[in-house]
């Protein structure tokens, strides 16, 4: 992987094991930097900043990641130019106008400590994991995701420019209702799927990470309980009173059960870390069920774990998944680990230790 003018780095390349690479350095270095290039390669934007701009190193017009990635004997060139009016993505040469027509193209998962909200944060934060991680492997969820939001901002500017005698164009606002609902009920069966086939995949990282300790496990929660077209129209009046649509797959959410009792918010902290982490590795492993090549970025979570819980970790991991770990030292790491990891040192200057041993 070679960055220009990305974050800290003005140009830097990097050569990676398949298997296991661990970087370390001392905080605000330049790692997270490293596996956050990595993952906008897949997502085709960073997990931690909220604009493009960020990422571009200052007083630069434009950043640069490019990478090469080997999947079997086909080798996949990638790159993607960041700039203060957009992005480009390309692969092997090949431009994509949209965007869409390459997410699922690589497919990255990065845990980081600030995953901890998806267990004890707001609503918005676990639609945000699902929207963001279903759009990657499911063409039907992305079209339908975009056409819901382009009708429910249509929807929501009705209801914010209704007179004040409540006179409207209702014929519209019912064609825009209906199709809303159509589009709502698509996102919603996915979601239902999704959640379904990962719930057990949770269960069983859960409970391998903690040492059968806690096991959690997933449940949706609707908006409304009733078909959603009876909901939306029943729900007209309370609309118009709040300007703005007040059920759908936008105000639904999931729950994460400890223990099958309580909601994991109510957890410990540490039993809230392993149960976020236990979800990224679980979509790992529904990505691998569907056939996808993914990598796994761990970015600075391995202090905060036990040797013990490391190890469990490194058991889930496939042993054929390209997986980077970033930590600010490597004394807290197992000699297991390090043995099976190739070793990447950030200070100054970039440094590989030579200490790259094979599976």
């Amino acid at each position: 992987m070679s960055l220009r003018n990305f974050r800290c780095y003005g140009r830097v390349d990097f050569e990676f094991s398949p298997l296991v690479n661990i970087i370390v350095g001392a905080n605000a270095v330049g790692k997270t930097s490293v596996v956050e290039a990595i993952h906008c390669l897949g997502f085709l934007k960073s997990h931690k900043a909220s604009l493009d701009e960020e990422m571009i190193k200052w007083n630069e017009d434009f950043a640069l990641i490019k990478g090469r990635f080997q999947r079997d004997s086909k080798v996949d060139d990638i790159s993607l130019a960041l700039t203060r009016r957009g992005k480009r993505i390309q692969s092997n040469g090949k431009t994509h106008k949209q965007l869409s027509e390459y997410l699922g193209y690589l497919n990255s998962i990065i845990f980081c400590p600030e995953d901890i909200n998806i267990i004890k944060g707001s609503p918005s934060i676990r639609r945000r994991f699902l929207d963001s991680n279903l759009v990657l492997f499911n063409p039907n969820y992305l079209r339908s995701l975009s056409k819901y939001r382009h009708l429910l901002k249509q929807r929501n500017e009705m209801l914010k420019n209704i007179n004040k005698n409540g006179k409207y164009d209702q014929n519209y606002f019912k064609i825009v209702t209906e199709s809303l609902a159509e589009e709502a009920e698509i996102i919603i069966r996915i979601r239902l799927e999704f959640i379904k086939n990962l719930s057990p995949l949770l269960a069983s990282k859960s409970q391998a990470i903690s040492n059968f300790q806690d096991y959690a496990v997933l449940k949706y929660l609707p908006s409304t309980e009733e078909e959603l077209l009876t909901a939306l129209n029943k729900n007209i009046r309370n609309d118009i009173q709040a300007k703005t649509t007040t059920i759908g797959p936008h105000r639904d959410d999931f729950e994460i059960l400890l223990n099958n009792v309580n909601s994991a918010a109510f957890g410990s902290q540490g039993q809230q870390r392993t149960i976020a982490l236990a979800l990224k590795l679980a979509f790992a492993e529904y990505l691998n069920l569907q056939k996808k090549d993914i990598i796994i970025i761990l970015d600075d979570v391995f202090s905060e774990l036990d040797n013990e819980r490391q190890n469990e970790i490194m058991k889930i991991i496939n042993s054929g998944t390209q997986t980077f770990i970033t930590t600010t030292t490597i004394d807290n790491l197992s000699d297991d680990i390090l043995n099976r990891s190739k070793i990447i040192t950030i200070g100054k200057e970039v440094q590989e230790y030579e200490r790259t041993t094979t599976i």
